[in-house]
């Protein structure tokens, strides 16, 4: 087939413009010359991760003209996504070997990349500071940073407001954010990854059109499993099979009129094979209740890293849920993104209590989850390990049944992180199966399966529930609510408050992050909190006696309340200097060269423990008031240090402030698969060694998430511009107040009192 001119494009719809009376509609379609298609090319390319053995490209020579819109399709784990960025020029030589040319772009922001997964797409504090990521490194002004981050909110359809975190979002709202990031670039090419794959089907066909009317003259190139959704909008069809090796390219019709008369093909090359009861047999659960709840309601989940009273006293969301579902039943939980469907599994599952009503669902040991992130349930070095990790998979025949029913048996040795997103996906499935549950919970199940891969896992769920097993499944795929015999609609359910917070016109404007619990140290200029933290350390060299350490450690109890939040989460924060002066001063008393355990030898330790306590305790309190974005504000913007550098230094500390909630995740999954320790009275040696090692497994977790989390994060950030960003902006400016005169002279306060008072005792 030979590949057909780009269709022509009257006019350009870019993101920026100027402000007038039609607001954002009219700013998102103001010519600008920065909307110009690029042409992308790949040339004999071959790439190899580290870690595996045969190439996830083979040889691949592609050639995208201009303004041509291109759909990327075929089965999962063909490689698609790894062809999006080899177009982005995002393969990174540091973790696999590339051959051929794959040129990257000529200037930032050149290219747009959307990452299959959003969670790996953020890299801002906020809605508006994740949008503004890509502008920034462009090195746009701050009037067209604002222009940006409205237009591009507005076209992905986000409905929040900019101050939002976007680490409480659904998956569904997660993408939207991801997606607004990638539009603001402004893009000569958009590169997308199944960017409709978490959102119901009234959301997705919005977002769809706002892709195309955004596009315009730009060079687009969509990578999905849903034909159906961009047939009729593109020039061009690129089929993928096993190495990106291309099956078939050219026009939709002609293509797609191949493919349905062409046998179906799965990413290993061999031609796709199913196992169970196929599509034509029709399931009906008919045994007793599995699961009941009445009279439920529950509210919204907080982030782990907010305080305890924010987390508690959360407003209703979905309120007089009643369910039955009963044992070889499939249920399917819909509704829009950010309707609660994943809190009601964690609820359902025991992860967090209903706010009102009963539930009664089986005891730990058979109930099994397939999270919306599957890797972070992830516990094995293999993939067949992985598949019998939990205590509960006890059968290993069923389990070579369910990888090869789910295509995974080629794979049995590869690591779990290193498989492509459906591949995880269906290794979460059969290892949840493995456990023989009497009740399986799925969060979106079918995100990132090919039609083929599709059908292997409604028979893989049909065979479980031949054998008894309940499924309830939260999903927008309308395939699998159709096989469904219930069906709940979470919509009905919802609470007034919540559809009036989403019908409110949403706030676009820029500025800091929301506080649930604010604080007066906040209203200071992050410089100044440092030059607070700086103050008191210098000043602790000046404690030469326990009676001036003190009345500078009661000094600084006095102001603690300036920068407190709540008392169990200051707590928290002081515990461990609290630990470290105790044991200091236990240290000193010992190395002390006065009578062992004299009066004299532990005033000496306790002057030791409240000068530590000076040294720290102060900026422990006002950091906590830090904002990352702010921060990088002040460094970047005011003090005009490298902007890179502060950039992904903020971007690290926005993710360091999401270890709490990645650990209760590790510990959750572990939980649920029968890994975690339990305490046995009878047993303590046992069980504490039993916890110890549950401990260190997830720490170990912890630290390859990072790692892992990491280097998505910096592909994020290449793929907004910041790898070929030269002259760097910052969205917001750092200014200095009256609030900061009085921060300084408190300041002052905590540097001049040591020695003041070190001169008054000492006289």
């Amino acid at each position: 087939m030979t590949v057909g001119s780009a269709q022509a494009q009257v006019g350009t719809t870019p993101l920026d413009g100027t402000a007038s009376t039609d607001g954002v509609a009219s700013a998102a379609r103001v010519a600008s010359a920065e909307a110009a298609g690029t042409p992308l090319a790949l040339e004999s390319v071959t790439w190899t991760p580290s870690s595996r053995t045969h190439p996830t490209i083979h040889d691949l020579t592609l050639a995208i003209p201009a303004g041509q819109r291109v759909l990327l399709t075929g089965p999962s784990g063909g490689g698609k996504s790894t062809v999006l960025r080899a177009l982005a020029g995002l393969l990174d030589t540091s973790t696999g070997d590339l051959e051929g040319t794959a040129d990257g772009p000529t200037r930032p922001g050149e290219r747009g990349l959307l990452l299959q997964q959003p969670l790996h797409a953020l890299v801002g504090g906020s809605v508006g500071r994740d949008t503004a990521f890509g502008p920034e490194n462009v090195g746009l002004a701050r009037d067209r940073i604002q222009h940006r981050v409205t237009a591009a909110l507005e076209a992905a359809r986000t409905g929040l407001d900019a101050s939002t975190s976007p680490w409480e979002l659904s998956g569904g709202q997660q993408q939207r954010v991801a997606l607004a990031g990638a539009l603001a670039l402004e893009p000569g090419a958009l590169l997308l990854d199944e960017p409709l794959s978490m959102l119901d089907a009234p959301t997705a066909s919005r977002v769809r059109e706002a892709i195309l009317d955004v596009v315009s003259a730009r060079t687009l190139v969509v990578a999905d499993h849903h034909v159906e959704h961009w047939e009729d909008h593109v020039d061009r069809v690129i089929v993928l099979g096993a190495g990106a090796r291309v099956l078939a390219d050219g026009a939709p019709h002609e293509v797609l009129a191949d493919r349905e008369s062409a046998p179906a093909a799965s990413a290993s090359g061999s031609p796709e094979h199913t196992v169970g009861s196929g599509s034509s047999e029709r399931i009906v659960g008919s045994g007793a209740p599995v699961l009941e709840l009445e009279g439920v309601a529950i509210a919204r989940r907080a982030a782990r890293s907010l305080p305890r009273d924010a987390r508690t006293d959360r407003p209703p969301l979905l309120t007089g849920l009643d369910l039955s579902v009963a044992a070889g039943s499939l249920t399917a939980l819909t509704g829009p993104s950010g309707s609660g469907k994943t809190t009601l599994l964690r609820t359902v599952l025991g992860l967090t209590d209903p706010a009102q009503g009963r539930i009664e669902r089986p005891a730990a040991e058979h109930l099994a989850l397939v999270p919306q992130e599957p890797e972070h349930s992830f516990v094995a070095r293999s993939v067949r390990e992985e598949v019998l990790a939990s205590p509960w998979a006890r059968d290993e025949q069923l389990a070579d049944r369910l990888l090869t029913a789910a295509g995974l048996d080629h794979l049995q040795d590869a690591q779990p992180f290193e498989l492509s997103g459906g591949e995880q996906r269906r290794l979460a499935v059969v290892a949840a199966l493995a456990q023989e549950p009497e009740l399986l919970v799925l969060d979106e199940p079918t995100v990132g399966l090919d039609r083929e891969r599709r059908e292997a896992l409604f028979d893989l769920l049909d065979e479980a529930r031949r054998g008894g097993c309940a499924v309830l499944a939260a999903t927008h795929d309308r395939e699998l609510i159709d096989r469904a015999d219930g069906h709940i609609d979470l919509d009905a359910h919802r609470v007034q408050h919540a559809r009036e917070d989403e019908a409110a016109a949403p706030d676009t404007t820029l500025r800091p992050a929301r506080r649930t619990r604010p604080s007066p140290a906040d209203a200071l200029n992050p410089l100044t909190t440092i030059v607070i933290a700086g103050a008191a350390a210098v000043g602790s060299f000046a404690v030469d006696r326990w009676q001036t350490g003190l009345v500078l450690c009661a000094l600084v109890a006095v102001l603690a309340p300036l920068a407190v939040r709540g008392l169990r989460r200051t707590a928290l924060r002081l515990a461990p200097i609290l630990l470290a002066a105790i044991g200091l001063c236990w240290s000193t008393v010992i190395a002390s060269p006065l009578p062992a355990l004299s009066g004299g030898a532990w005033l000496l330790g306790l002057k030791e423990a409240l000068r530590i306590t000076y040294f720290v305790a102060p900026g422990v309190l006002v950091f906590a008031s830090l904002d990352p974005a702010r921060l990088g504000d002040a460094l970047g913007g005011r003090l005009r240090l490298p902007g890179r550098p502060v950039a992904a230094s903020v971007a690290g500390l926005v993710r360091a402030g999401l270890t709490a909630e990645v650990w209760d995740r590790i510990i959750t999954s572990r939980r649920l698969r029968g890994l975690g320790a339990r305490r046995d009275l009878r047993h303590p040696l046992a069980s504490t060694i039993a916890l110890v090692r549950m401990l260190a497994s997830c720490t170990l977790a912890l630290l390859v998430d990072a790692v892992r989390t990491t280097e998505q994060q910096a592909l994020a950030m290449d793929a907004r511009g910041f790898a070929t960003a030269q002259h760097r902006t910052w969205a917001l400016p750092s200014p200095l107040t009256a609030r900061d005169g009085v921060g300084l002279s408190l300041a002052a306060l905590l540097l001049v009192a040591p020695w003041v008072l070190r001169a008054l005792f000492g006289g």
